[in-house]
């Protein structure tokens, strides 16, 4: 798992967010308001998803330094709604530095039994890719579940090249025997109750206009579930660019490409899948 070591001394400013979260270090804004809405479609896997965020947030710290200014805690709740399933649940963050931002969520998981959902598998070593689904279909399962997650980000520029490190620690509960089930949201089989490290690395460049910013590099993403022992590796491209014109009453509106091949996966060892997104904020 690739990992992103920082030097506090050599860090410059604070990087950029992927949603309005940016602005938590506005000196002029010590309560934000926010609801985060992305749309994303994506091809290999083919899937879709609408996620709606939505939080208050205290900043409590301003500072000379750039380390310590801006610092906030915030609470609220998302949602996240695909054809395979959908979840809900409450979220609270904490910047104690401002490098570094750690949240916690618990969510509750409904499963419609549609487009792979909840398949059971009887072993781990069994093919999940297009082909065997088809050959599943109408075994699937309507059912709950639950999430529960924490996560760590490390966050730093200099100049104009910004680095994001995400990692994820999960834990689902599925309902039944199994033994192993396919979870849509990472594309891998999971025992009934299953952990699983996320950790996405990022390596961006940022390009400032008149009209917004954009931000260009690469990543490498990395995912395990730990009972099933299966893993999905991949590494690519992020394209984001984000505009400071307010689009009717979505603030920052956005969109972002990320492309890719996957290094390591049960299925789709080699090939290539695209993500595309659109998003914007709304303040309230």
């Amino acid at each position: 798992m690739l990992t992103l070591k920082i030097s506090i001394g050599s860090v410059l400013f604070l990087l950029i967010s992927f949603s309005a979260g940016a602005g938590a270090g506005d000196s002029d804004n010590n309560e934000i308001n926010q609801i985060d809405v992305d749309v994303v479609s994506l091809l290999n896997p083919a899937g879709f998803s609408f996620t709606a965020k939505a939080y208050r947030r205290q900043v409590y710290r301003h500072d000379k330094s750039l380390l310590w200014d801006g610092l906030y805690y915030q609470a609220g709740a998302q949602v996240r709604i695909t054809p395979a399933f959908s979840r809900a649940g409450l979220q609270i963050e904490w910047m104690p530095i401002a490098i570094m931002q750690l949240r916690a969520e618990y969510d509750r998981l409904y499963f419609s039994g549609k487009y792979g959902s909840l398949l059971s598998f009887t072993s781990s070593d069994e093919l999940f890719g297009d082909d065997e689904l088809d050959a599943k279909e109408g075994e699937e399962v309507s059912t709950y579940g639950t999430r529960t997650a924490v996560q760590i980000t490390l966050r730093a520029k200099f100049e104009n090249a910004i680095f994001r490190n995400v990692t994820d620690f999960i834990q689902y509960k599925f309902p039944g025997n199994g033994p192993y089930y396919l979870e849509r949201e990472y594309e891998l089989l999971m025992a009934t109750n299953d952990e699983v490290l996320s950790n996405q690395l990022y390596l961006l460049f940022e390009n400032k206009s008149e009209t917004g910013s954009s931000y260009l590099g690469p990543y490498h993403d990395y995912v395990h579930a730990d009972k099933s022992n299966l893993i999905r590796e991949r590494i690519g491209v992020t394209w984001l660019q984000q505009y400071k014109k307010t689009l009717a009453s979505l603030h920052n509106p956005r969109w972002y490409l990320q492309s890719g091949v996957y290094i390591q996966d049960p299925n789709r060892e080699d090939e290539f899948y695209i993500l595309v997104g659109l998003g914007g904020d709304l303040k309230f």
